[in-house]
């Protein structure tokens, strides 16, 4: 389990949903019906801290390298990784309402993206950006929003 405890500005989830726009040559132009041809879901988490044993768990192609001097991490290409064979269980909880299921945001399937990005100056905080993006489970669900364990009753 991996927990972003410290962001710098702020948690983002969106949803996009993609359509098919259908016509037929009876009405010209005119749209006469819409489907959707797919929807994903991201959270993007601007992770604020510089951990060294975190950035393996969170990119594909990095592993950390323990000496007797020390760790390190190497960041290799990653060229030809699959992501979605990464993909977890993601649950985002706003930190107001850590304990109320109700507010949270759960991603059955999660896979990272994620970007170093590392200022060193007095004036910028070492930023680690990660994607989380949905692939649907065995049910097709690519999000869920609140509690979880809700089922339907008869």
């Amino acid at each position: 389990m991996v927990k972003f405890e410290t962001t710098i500005g702020g948690v983002v989830f969106t949803s996009e949903t993609t359509y098919r726009e259908q016509k037929t040559d009876q009405t010209g132009e005119t749209i006469v019906g819409k489907r959707v041809t797919g929807r994903n879901v991201s959270v993007t988490v601007p992770f604020g801290e510089y951990d060294l044993p975190t950035i393996p768990k969170i990119m594909a192609g990095a592993e950390v390298v323990t000496g007797a001097a020390g760790s390190k991490v190497v960041v290799k290409t990653g060229v030809g990784l699959n992501l979605i064979d990464t993909a977890k269980k993601a649950i985002i909880k706003p930190l107001a309402k850590l304990t109320d299921p109700d507010f949270w945001i759960t991603i059955p399937l999660a896979y990272s993206e994620t970007d170093l990005s590392y200022s060193f100056n007095n004036e910028n905080e070492r930023i680690t950006n990660v994607t989380l993006r949905s692939t649907p489970d065995a049910d097709g669900i690519i999000a869920i929003l609140g509690d979880e364990t809700i089922t339907a009753t008869p």
